[in-house]
């Protein structure tokens, strides 16, 4: 059957004010579990305006108000089958904030004052491309296992439409009680290669000592051509084994680690110096 996963965000205000932000593609996942959101999904327009237009029916017909997300399977000849709603942010709503230039949280917090919406279905304009990754302390060789423990070296990207959602830092524990979840990395371009290439410079500028991560696993992922042309499914990382045949660059982080060390014991500062 080969499934997609799609999902349309919504919001809804209490004055029966019902809007899309269009569609979200979350198939690449690990254990049912999202790992790589992408905004909008590729479908073609008559789909996409049918999956959208049923996910507002639905907030209608329910009497929805909120932020929130309907999400369904698509099979192989693009027809679509409810799934759920949740009645939330998501994890993955920065994608649709990058493509719409809109502030979802903003809006639900609008809303929840008893405000209309700002805006309506024809002030809306998607423009190019976001991809999510979420940065989990996983080991993904290790059938994506968790991977707790301190975080001796932290730096990150930045730049032009690069965006972060993080708390955590140099020095941070990360504990086993809860989820992996670190760090989410979404990335913007113009068009689906620019958003690719820019996403592929934002995981080189990540250092992160002390855990294993997703990194390594993600820098495969954005060199296969399967992903470059999205062809995947929710059977992606089950069917593309070579992804986790990478190399990690263990004994270069293991001697930045001594370095910081060293550089901590005899309490060096350079703008003091």
């Amino acid at each position: 059957m080969k499934p997609r996963h799609v999902e349309v965000q919504i919001l809804a205000d209490t004055h029966g004010n019902i809007i899309h932000l269009g569609t979200r593609n979350c198939s690449i996942q690990r254990r049912h579990q999202k790992m790589i959101e992408i905004a909008p999904a590729q479908l073609p327009p008559l789909i996409t305006e049918q999956i959208c237009r049923t996910a507002v029916e639905a907030a209608r017909a329910s009497r929805y108000v909120n932020a929130g997300t309907v999400e369904f399977l698509l099979d192989e000849n693009d027809h679509f089958y409810f799934l759920e709603v949740n009645t939330r942010v998501q994890v993955e709503h920065t994608v649709t904030e990058m493509i719409t230039g809109i502030d979802i949280v903003r809006e639900q917090i609008r809303i929840a004052a008893g405000e209309t919406l700002a805006f309506s279905q024809q002030d809306i304009r998607l423009r190019g491309h976001a991809i999510e990754l979420r940065i989990n302390a996983e080991d993904p060789r290790n059938n994506f296992m968790a991977s707790p423990g301190l975080i001796e070296i932290y730096l990150s990207p930045g730049g032009h439409g690069v965006r972060l959602d993080g708390a955590i830092y140099q020095g941070f524990e990360i504990p086993r009680y809860y989820d992996s979840l670190i760090v989410k990395l979404t990335v913007y371009g113009f068009n689906w290669k620019e958003a690719v290439d820019r996403l592929r410079r934002a995981l080189m500028g990540f250092l992160i000592v002390g855990v294993k991560t997703t990194i390594p696993f993600y820098q495969q992922v954005v060199e296969d051509s399967d992903f470059i042309e999205q062809r995947f499914d929710t059977s992606y990382i089950e069917t593309h084994p070579h992804l986790l045949n990478y190399q990690e660059k263990v004994p270069e982080t293991e001697r930045l680690a001594s370095l910081v060390a060293e550089i901590n014991a005899y309490g060096y500062n350079p703008y003091t110096e």
